[in-house]
């Protein structure tokens, strides 16, 4: 189906076009001055190109000032805090490593409010809810930005952009635009992307529904009825019954290992414990995970809430490859432990259980 365009966005195109076109007469010198003085303080080139991605996930590649030294391994270059320089530090917290993006705005790439442009390896990380930050252009500045930028997590930044995508009429883009102008010249809170200041993205803390909360000694009696019930067995890989003694031994022990982690899913709003999870190191970047849900919630979504969760904290922990093993016979977990990105690469136990597996990338990486 085409997308029906309001008249709102007809008007913002016009005006994008039309201010594009204007900023580009007015700055032109300003760029030339600024691609000589890149050129004398960082070498060649003077543009970095990235590919990001834009209304609807379409990649296009974004263009700015360099304002980094090139990775130099022989000369310490490595890290972003080690190739930022001064210079690359005043061209950003002005905004002016941003002007080359007004020949994005002019192809359509970009307008001039909106979700600023993230990277590509942050799409498959976005929860439901956070994807549709890409129901409009990016922009080169938006609501996150005059809310804090960089100074408020990256939960409440994604949100803000979804509560743009909501709200957007030209009154809130003039209102942004007002803000951004005040911004600039007073240096609030300006760090752009790649930036050494900018954490990384691994992904939500929080659904719409649920949080992860480390799993404390007082969850262990919940822990055990979910265990001994087998709605709840029927989805996972034990053949113990569990008791209350053996559970807190297993805890002491677990509270122990420093290659191991468990949560409980807790319901933002009753507080109460909907699914448990965890996740062990197998080497040096694997680790196999659990996550099993309260006996009454199946059916729910809160397994696949849990996991986006949990692939947040594996991602942090430094984790590449996610492991699991499920039921051969349990059709409903192994269909959405696919729909989560997992995929089948063998059986266990005399093809009783299936062994499954996702990779996971951490690091900004480079687009």
């Amino acid at each position: 189906m085409a997308r029906v365009r309001r008249p709102y966005d007809l008007v913002k195109r016009f005006i994008d076009v039309f201010l594009g076109v204007l900023a580009l007469i007015v700055v032109g010198p300003v760029l030339l001055l600024v691609s000589g003085a890149v050129v004398i303080a960082l070498g060649r080139p003077a543009l970095f190109s990235q590919q990001r991605p834009g209304r609807g996930g379409k990649t296009f590649r974004l263009y700015k000032f360099r304002s980094m030294r090139p990775v130099d391994v022989d000369k310490g270059w490595i890290t972003n805090a080690d190739r930022m320089t001064r210079f690359g530090r005043v061209i950003r917290s002005t905004s002016i490593d941003e002007l080359p993006s007004l020949w994005n705005i002019l192809r359509g790439d970009m307008s001039i409010v909106g979700p600023r442009p993230l990277r590509v390896s942050y799409l498959e990380r976005y929860s439901p809810t956070q994807a549709r930050r890409h129901e409009v252009r990016p922009g080169l500045t938006g609501l996150a930005q005059i809310s804090g930028r960089n100074g408020i997590d990256w939960d409440a930044r994604l949100d803000l952009d979804v509560q743009y995508v909501d709200s957007r009429s030209l009154a809130l883009d003039v209102r942004i635009i007002l803000a951004t102008i005040k911004a600039v010249f007073v240096r609030e809170g300006i760090s752009g992307e790649g930036d050494a200041t900018m954490t990384e993205f691994f992904g939500p803390e929080v659904t719409a529904r649920i949080r992860l909360a480390q799993l404390r000694e007082e969850d262990l009696p919940t822990r055990v009825e979910w265990l001994s019930d087998d709605r709840v067995r029927s989805g996972i890989s034990i053949t113990f019954q569990p008791d209350i003694d053996g559970m807190r031994e297993w805890y002491r022990r677990a509270s122990d290992d420093v290659d191991r982690d468990d949560w409980v899913g807790i319901d933002r709003i009753s507080g109460r414990a909907v699914s448990m999870c965890g996740i062990r190191r197998t080497g040096s970047d694997s680790a196999e995970l659990y996550i099993y849900v309260a006996p009454d919630l199946h059916g729910h979504g809160y397994g696949a809430d849990t996991m986006r969760l949990l692939v947040t904290q594996a991602r942090r922990a430094g984790v590449a490859l996610l492991e699991l093993e499920t039921p051969a016979n349990n059709s409903i977990a192994r269909h959405m432990y696919e729909r989560l990105g997992f995929e089948t690469v063998g059986t266990a136990a005399g093809g009783e259980k299936i062994s499954m597996r996702k990779a996971i990338r951490s690091g900004h990486g480079d687009g």
